[in-house]
């Protein structure tokens, strides 16, 4: 029986990567006291930044975005994902678990109470079908830079680097910033994707080390931004005014999540386009057209999708926007 330590990778199974010794072997590494909850480490990953990335997953966001395509990372502890396509119906795992959250169906299937739910990896262990796993652990900067080093190679070839990305990143801006120093000491490329949406005390010490930031405007208006995020934007708005005076700044990029129905009106475009061009040092703005990928992720951690009446808004108003922008003097990238 493996033990639920063993089932638990910090990075995901898609990439393929080559070990290489450190690019500044006299380098310290960071201080292994400080512990940060990460979700999972994506490698070889092309979308987060320049070139062939590393990116970091943290768990825990402030944000209860409506549309949100990770909402494993959203709370900031690990928690039970469980694939019901894999699972065996054995029933192995009712007799480990010691809350008696997991029972067994009329029709079969197996049913967890995640009321109950602990998350002590226990059912994971007992699972040898891999229809259940924790996502989320806690790790100090020196084993996620054991990870990071692994793909140096390919940083140096491709323009790429490290992006530290979420959950909300700023949520754990002390163990961010340990890892974002330690890589910018080795000469890798940094970036960051946050909300914004934290204390500008926060925000200001990860600056010297980053390469580049991106930052989500979601909606211009505060009571919108409430309603389909769960914050106001306002600090985000502050943040990203702030960050634009600083003397040394990482390179801004601008995301907007476009949801058909939530932030897509020409007004709500218009006020982000000049929101942008007022600042002055905006790279660009990035429109990230709504998309359906993270719904099975909403099942497999037990949580409701509340947008299944909500299509991906057509190529044909993504180019619309896009020249909207543009009209405004901005540069624009459209996501696919």
């Amino acid at each position: 029986m493996k033990s639920s330590a063993a089932r638990f990778s910090l990075r995901n199974a898609s990439g393929a990567g080559a070990t290489m010794g450190l690019h500044t072997v006299n380098t310290p590494r960071p201080p292994a006291g400080r512990e940060g909850m990460v979700a999972r480490i994506a490698r070889m990953a092309i979308h987060d930044g320049p070139g062939t990335r590393t990116v970091v997953f943290l768990k825990g966001c402030p944000l209860r975005c409506r549309w949100c395509s990770s909402p494993e990372t959203q709370i900031g502890e690990a928690e039970l994902r469980y694939e019901a396509r894999r699972c065996a119906g054995c029933g192995d795992c009712l007799a480990v678990c010691p809350q008696g959250a997991i029972s067994m169906t009329a029709v079969g299937s197996v049913d967890t109470d995640r009321n109950l739910c602990v998350a002590c990896g226990r059912c994971v262990a007992a699972c040898e079908h891999g229809a259940r796993c924790l996502v989320g652990r806690m790790v100090t900067p020196s084993e996620v830079l054991v990870e990071i080093e692994k793909d140096e190679v390919f940083y140096y070839r491709s323009g790429g680097g490290v992006t530290i990305s979420g959950g909300e990143p700023l949520s754990q801006a002390d163990f961010v910033l340990e890892i974002l120093t330690a890589c910018k000491a080795r000469g890798i490329h940094t970036a960051l994707e946050t909300s914004g949406h934290a204390p500008w005390e926060q925000l200001a010490p990860l600056t010297a080390p980053l390469d580049l930031i991106f930052v989500d405007l979601k909606h211009m208006d505060d009571a919108v931004h409430r309603r389909i995020t769960g914050v106001g934007g306002q600090l985000i708005l502050d943040n990203l005014r702030r960050l634009a005076r600083q003397p040394q700044r990482p390179e801004i990029v601008i995301r907007v999540p476009v949801v058909p129905g939530m932030n897509d009106t020409t007004g709500n475009m218009r006020q982000t386009a000049r929101f942008a061009r007022d600042l002055a040092c905006v790279e660009r703005v990035e429109l990230l057209p709504y998309h359906r990928l993270g719904v099975h992720s909403y099942t497999a951690t037990g949580k409701e999708y509340r947008l299944e009446k909500i299509r991906p808004p057509s190529v044909e108003r993504m180019n619309a926007l896009a020249e909207l922008l543009r009209s405004e003097g901005l540069r624009v990238r459209v996501g696919g």
